[in-house]
């Protein structure tokens, strides 16, 4: 289901917001976590409902492995929890490959060894890269005990909460679960209803009037390089990114939008990023919960800028090769983060950050910024 459809906006979300809060009117409180549990479901597998056996089966299982690893880590059983925790990620990871790279993978092996696998065409399920890495956050987290308390119910709607379920953002299991418990987000709220109704009215613009609009131009351009003149070809490049852009945080505003309609604060996703004055701050604006994600969960863990120069270079590259491998399975995607991730290896080198500039640096530090951001979207567009 999209959230631009008109079954959406005038049956679905009204109808999932006032049954929400009329039962917890009727101090109902588990029915009204199960109606939003229930209806997230359905939201996910409108389009293919073989796509809600998935999610529920990888929910039933990491809930398993969170519950394991917290009982391991009250016996006291380190090596064990560890185990258990290397596992879960390794599995969410494989659920992850074998719907989105298996095809890729056989394509690959098909290409360098002459040999005639036959590709799967397995039907990839709607925003798994993005619950996938939810829920190993999760995993991860329960290793280290701070999930305890949590029932099954609360773990189901955590991941399954349908504004960021899709498309993100890519939020943590403290940020939206102890919001389910509070008393007080239990009644609607004047305040959040008009913050929500703003956000999704500004998100349903970016994405239908501006991205939609902006991205017609980009399929023309794409699809007709050997006519494009170099004007035409730096249009495409900067109406590419700006279609990016408005489709993506018009996205993050409808999910935060919607969620705050329930009283709920999701994190924002971008904060002008186009702004940005270094490759570093641009990932500081853009898609916040994946950075977020990115550096707690997969720099900080190899070790982070604390094993001196050469690691944290090779620590970087890591990151943002992993960072364009999740976005898709494609080498565009790969060669795309590896020129993120060498153009933060050089501002580390070469940038203070710490230094105040001109004006008229700042708006050259920006204008470089966005043309070497520009011209790395053409590597994540081109097929």
């Amino acid at each position: 289901m999209l959230f631009n459809s008109y079954i959406f906006i005038l049956f679905f979300l009204p109808l999932c917001v006032a049954m929400y809060f009329f039962l917890y009117h009727l101090r109902m409180g588990k029915a009204a976590r199960l109606w939003l549990l229930g209806m997230s479901l359905w939201f996910y597998g409108y389009f293919n409902p073989s796509y809600v056996l998935i999610i529920c089966g990888s929910i039933a299982v990491n809930f398993i492995i969170s519950q394991f690893l917290l009982r391991q880590r009250r016996l006291g059983r380190r090596r064990t929890a560890a185990a258990g925790m290397a596992a879960g990620v390794c599995l969410n990871i494989a659920l992850l490959f074998y719907f989105k790279y298996f095809d890729f993978f056989l394509e690959n092996i098909n290409a360098v060894f002459h040999t005639d696998f036959a590709l799967r065409n397995i039907v990839l399920p709607l925003g798994i890269s993005f619950f996938t890495f939810q829920q190993i956050s999760y995993v991860v987290d329960s290793y280290r005990g701070e999930t305890a308390g949590y029932s099954l119910l609360d773990y189901a709607v955590f991941v399954s909460f349908f504004p960021q379920l899709v498309a993100g953002p890519i939020v943590l299991h403290d940020e939206l679960i102890p919001q389910l418990r509070e008393e007080e987000r239990h009644r609607p709220d004047a305040e959040y209803l008009a913050r929500g109704l703003y956000l999704f009215a500004a998100g349903l613009f970016k994405k239908v009037i501006v991205a939609d609009t902006l991205g017609n131009l980009v399929a023309l351009g794409f699809g007709g390089l050997e006519i494009l003149t170099t004007i035409d070809v730096l249009l495409v490049i900067f109406a590419f990114a700006l279609q990016l852009y408005f489709d993506f945080s018009g996205y993050s505003d409808m999910a935060v939008g919607i969620a705050s309609m329930f009283h709920i604060a999701l994190p924002m996703n971008f904060n002008s990023p186009y702004k940005a004055r270094s490759i570093l701050e641009f990932w500081d604006r853009w898609h916040m919960t994946l950075t977020r994600f990115l550096r707690r969960y997969i720099y900080f863990p190899l070790g982070g800028s604390r094993k001196g120069r050469l690691r944290t270079y090779g620590n970087i590259l890591i990151v943002f090769l992993v960072s364009g491998f999740w976005h898709g399975a494609n080498w565009t995607f790969v060669v795309w983060g590896a020129l993120h991730g060498a153009a933060l290896c050089v501002h580390k080198m070469f940038v203070r950050t710490d230094r105040k500039g001109s004006a008229a640096r700042n708006i050259l530090y920006a204008a470089a910024t966005d043309i070497f951001v520009c011209l790395c979207w053409i590597f994540f567009r081109a097929d």
